[in-house]
C-alpha cells in the first residue's frame, strides 16, 4: 500500500508534464536549427494542392474554380508587372520588426500571429512584446534582406542576422520569414462567417495576417503537441517581458 503524500504525487506528475513539454520544445528547436531547408515557393504550391484536395474544398466546386482562377490570375499579373506588389512594404515591416523591435498598428491585423520554432504569439500585443524582447539581443544584419512573392497573399523575406545570445554569444541565424497578408477572399470569408455585412472592424486587405519564421528555411513541426507547447512559450514570454524589461 502506497504511503506517498498526495502533494508529492501531484508534484511528481507536474514535473513529468514539464519534462514532457521541455522535450517537445527541444524537438521543435532542433528541427529549426538542423532541419532540411524547404523551398518556400514549392511549399506554397504544395499547400495549395493539399487544400484543393481536402474534403472541405472538394465539397464546393465553385470555391475550387474561384481559387484556381485567382491563382492563374495572380501568375498572369505577376508576369505582366513585377513591380505591382506589396513586396517593398512587406520587406520594410519585417526589417522594422527584426532590427528595430517595432510593430506598426497600421501594417498588421489586430489578430496577427507570429510563430517560429520557439514560440507562437497571437495578437498584435503579444507580437509587439516578443520583438521588443528580441531587440535586446542586439540583432545585426549580415546581408541585405530580400523578398520574393510566392502567392497572391504570401511573401518570403530571406534574412541573415546575428544575435547576441546568452551562453552562445554572437549567433548567426539565416531565416526564411513567410509573411501572409489579408486577401480580399480571406476578408470576405471572415465577413461571411459573422453572418453580417458589417465589415468596419475587419482587417483591411493587404495588412499582415501571419508571420512565420523558419530558421535555416526548415519547415516548423506542426500539429499537437508542438503547436500547443509553442503557444505556452508565447504566453509565458508575453507575461515575462514587461516584468523583465518594464512596461512600454
Amino acid at each position: 500500500m502506497s504511503t506517498r503524500h498526495p502533494v508529492t504525487t501531484i508534484g511528481g506528475a507536474f514535473l513529468r508534464v514539464i519534462a514532457g513539454f521541455s522535450v517537445v520544445e527541444a524537438c521543435s528547436l532542433y528541427q529549426g536549427a538542423f532541419g532540411a531547408r524547404v523551398d518556400p515557393t514549392e511549399d506554397a504550391e504544395d499547400r495549395r494542392a493539399r487544400s484543393a484536395d481536402s474534403p472541405e474544398s472538394s465539397s464546393s466546386t465553385a470555391n475550387e474554380s474561384s481559387s484556381s482562377s485567382s491563382s492563374r490570375g495572380w501568375r498572369r499579373r505577376n508576369r505582366e508587372c513585377a513591380d505591382c506588389s506589396a513586396a517593398p512594404f512587406i520587406l520594410r515591416q519585417v526589417q522594422n520588426m527584426y532590427l528595430k523591435g517595432t510593430v506598426d498598428d497600421a501594417a498588421f491585423a489586430e489578430a496577427v500571429t507570429f510563430e517560429d520554432p520557439a514560440a507562437l504569439c497571437e495578437g498584435i500585443g503579444e507580437v509587439r512584446e516578443a520583438f521588443r524582447a528580441a531587440s535586446h539581443f542586439e540583432p545585426r544584419e549580415l546581408e541585405p534582406a530580400s523578398v520574393t512573392q510566392v502567392a497572391e497573399d504570401q511573401y518570403v523575406v530571406r534574412t541573415s542576422l546575428t544575435w547576441m545570445l546568452p551562453v552562445l554569444g554572437e549567433t548567426h541565424v539565416p531565416s526564411d520569414v513567410v509573411v501572409t497578408t489579408v486577401s480580399k477572399d480571406r476578408r470576405d470569408a471572415m465577413a461571411a462567417a459573422r453572418m453580417s455585412n458589417d465589415k468596419d472592424d475587419l482587417p483591411a486587405v493587404g495588412v499582415i495576417w501571419r508571420v512565420e519564421e523558419r530558421w535555416n528555411g526548415a519547415r516548423l513541426l506542426e500539429g499537437f503537441p508542438f503547436d500547443f507547447v509553442r503557444r505556452m512559450v508565447g504566453l509565458a514570454s508575453y507575461a515575462a517581458t514587461p516584468a523583465a524589461l518594464g512596461k512600454k
